[in-house]
Formats: structure tokens, sequence, C-alpha cells
């Protein structure tokens, strides 16, 4: 029972002892200044391959790319001048070799400055909460590929253009100088959102993604896309209801997400606050390189 209890002691002491090692290690000015550098320089160049891959408006409205850019900018300058504080922190710690023995005599008077010193330089140290909570980005940026929201986000959303009130005047303002062929989901949702009724001459040519709603009745499915105002957080469904014509492929053939463009014409209904648009021409197209759309 002894030898037990002075195993599970030393076994502690060594786990301390370990901790304490590593503690010590990351409050070295040179650790620091070089690891807060490299997290820097990690996030500046994360965000650099997301303007470059075109994957960055997954996340955040085009409107808001310059703020990125200046964003990497600076964390790239910022993150390169941690070089010039490790070679102060190397300078240091030669300077502080070469007086070792004048300090020694005076270790009285230099006491009460390195601890103010140390004071000072402790409170700004990266700790390993800081630096797993500011890699935490980077890491889950490499796991995880980069995807636009498709069917899989609309379990937690609505197809509505209610959210968009804010911005319906600017939005149909901008719709209304557009020919109908080109005109956007979001364009002829906001219009009819305003009143609007399409008329015969109206031909509608859009892209989307299918969406196979069980609750349309006259539809065979709904032609959604994303409207992003700030970000993904934030972003909304807008789709058309779509009838198939004849010699077109049934619902059967369509799957769930596909992106297709539809070409026809508006079903003039007065109930319908969207009126069901009658395919007249369908095909699979590949997914947009921006597949949201923006108000």
């Amino acid at each position: 029972m002894t030898g037990r209890l002075a195993r599970d002691r030393t076994g502690e002491e060594v786990s301390q002892d370990s901790a304490t090692i590593t503690g010590r290690l990351l409050r070295l000015p040179k650790v620091q200044a070089a690891l807060k550098g490299l997290l820097l320089l990690g996030l500046g160049i994360f965000l650099f391959t997301r303007i470059t891959s075109g994957t960055l408006n997954y996340y955040i409205s085009q409107r808001f790319d310059w703020l990125t850019v200046a964003a990497v900018l600076g964390l790239i300058v910022v993150g390169l001048s941690y070089r010039y504080l490790l070679q102060e922190a190397e300078d240091s710690d030669a300077a502080s070799d070469d007086l070792a023995a004048d300090r020694s005599g005076k270790a009285g008077s230099m006491a009460e400055g390195d601890s103010r010193q140390h004071s000072h330089e402790h409170s700004h140290a990266l700790g390993w909460s800081g630096l797993v909570l500011i890699s935490l980005p980077i890491v889950l940026g490499l796991l995880v590929p980069p995807r636009p929201l498709g069917v899989a986000a609309l379990q937690n959303r609505e197809i509505s253009a209610g959210g968009l009130d804010s911005v319906l005047p600017a939005a149909v303002g901008s719709s209304l100088v557009k020919e109908s062929s080109e005109r956007t989901i979001l364009d002829w949702v906001l219009a009819f959102h305003q009143g609007e009724r399409p008329v015969e001459t109206d031909t509608a040519d859009v892209v989307g993604f299918v969406y196979l709603d069980d609750a349309a009745d006259e539809a065979a499915f709904t032609l959604t896309r994303f409207v992003v105002g700030c970000c993904a957080a934030d972003a909304m469904a807008v789709g058309l209801p779509v009838s198939l014509a004849a010699g077109l492929p049934s619902e059967e053939a369509l799957e769930e997400g596909q992106w297709v463009r539809v070409v026809g014409r508006f079903a003039t209904s007065a109930g319908d606050r969207i009126p069901v648009l009658l395919a007249e021409q369908l095909e699979a197209v590949p997914e947009p390189n921006q597949p949201y759309l923006y108000p």
C-alpha cells in the first residue's frame, strides 16, 4: 500500500513538474513572440486562401470583402512585426548573460525593477487557453471543407420574402429596371411581394436549386436560392413554385438540391401571392461560383 502511494505521488510530481516546465517555456519572451507572430500570420494566410479560392462569400456578403482584405493585410503586417520583437528578446538574453556578474552584485536594486518588468510581460503573455482559442478557427477551417448553404439548411428556415422588408424599396427599384428575362429569383419574389402581377409577355429565365416541398400542390418543386444580407447566419431562402410542362423531366427524375435553369411564363392567379412558374425549358446546370443572391 505504501509503495502504491509512493508511486502515485511520484506520478503526480512528474505531471506537475511537466506542467511547470511547459508553463515556464510558454512564458519565455522568445516563445511568446514566435507564437503570437505565427498565429497572426496563420490567420492572415487562412483568410487569404478563402479569398483566392472564392469561398469567402460562402460566409459573408460581398460588400464586406474589402474589410477582409484589410484584415489580411493587418494580420500579416502585425505578425511580421513580431520578428523584431523576437530579435529584441534574443538580444536581451545575450545582454543578460554578459551582465550576470554585475547583476549579482546589485541584486537588491535590480530585484524591484525585474519584478515590475516581469509583471508587465506576464500581463500580455499568451496562455494555453488563448493559444487554443485563437488556433481554433484555423483548425476548424482546415478540417471542415467550405460549402454554401443548401437544401439541408432549409430544415430550419422558411422560404419567404418577409424578412427582406428593410431592403424592399431599393431592391424592387433595381429589379423594375431589368428586363423580365434578366431578373433573378429574388427580383421576381420582391416584385410579387410588392403587388406586381405578371403579364403574358413576361418570360422568366432563372437559376436555382430544386427543393421538393411536400406542401406544394400545383407546383412540382420550388426553385430556391439563399439571400444573404450580412453573413450566412442571417441568410434566408426565397423561391418560385415551378410546374413542369409536358415533355419535361418528371418530378421523380429531379434530385433535391440539384441546380437547374428554368425558362417559362407565370400562371396568373388572383389567390396566390407568388404565381406558379410554368416551365417550358428545364436543364441541369453546375452550381454557380456565387450561389447566393444579394438584396
